[in-house]
């Protein structure tokens, strides 16, 4: 039999939708947490306040799994060599992952446009936590 070259092969890691909920619902979760501790937490039930909190969430959650890919994609050749791949590349994910959504809360806590100051002058919150 003729050798068939299988040099421009790849492996990737197909993330689950499990996966893509619970990053939602953390980040959901730590919006609504981050207004509850500027005393902005009664406006969390505001009528479209939950929708913009989801957006915003969904949002965070597509660019964690975004950095993550491009994270990973190089990482898959070497743990297939691994005894136990299936549990490293879980661990590898998991790892890449935790860094991401770390690194993400901390730049949505100071981006002025895009983080959790814009969002809330989108929802019309003064200092004192009331809708303007």
């Amino acid at each position: 039999m003729t050798a068939i070259d299988c040099t421009d092969c790849s492996l990737a890691i197909e993330i689950g939708e499990g996966v893509k909920r619970a990053l939602v619902r953390h980040f959901a979760a730590f919006i609504a947490g981050q207004l509850a501790i500027r005393g902005m937490g009664a406006t969390v039930t505001a009528a479209g306040t939950p929708d913009k909190i989801d957006g915003e969430a969904w949002r965070l959650a597509a660019r964690v799994l975004r950095e993550v890919r491009a994270d990973i994609d190089g990482a898959l050749d070497e743990t297939l060599l691994a005894p136990d791949p299936q549990k490293t590349v879980q661990q590898i994910l998991s790892a890449a992952v935790e860094i991401a959504v770390r690194d993400i809360e901390q730049h949505y806590l100071g981006d002025d446009l895009f983080g959790l100051a814009g969002l809330i002058e989108k929802l019309g919150i003064d200092e004192l936590g009331t809708a303007r």
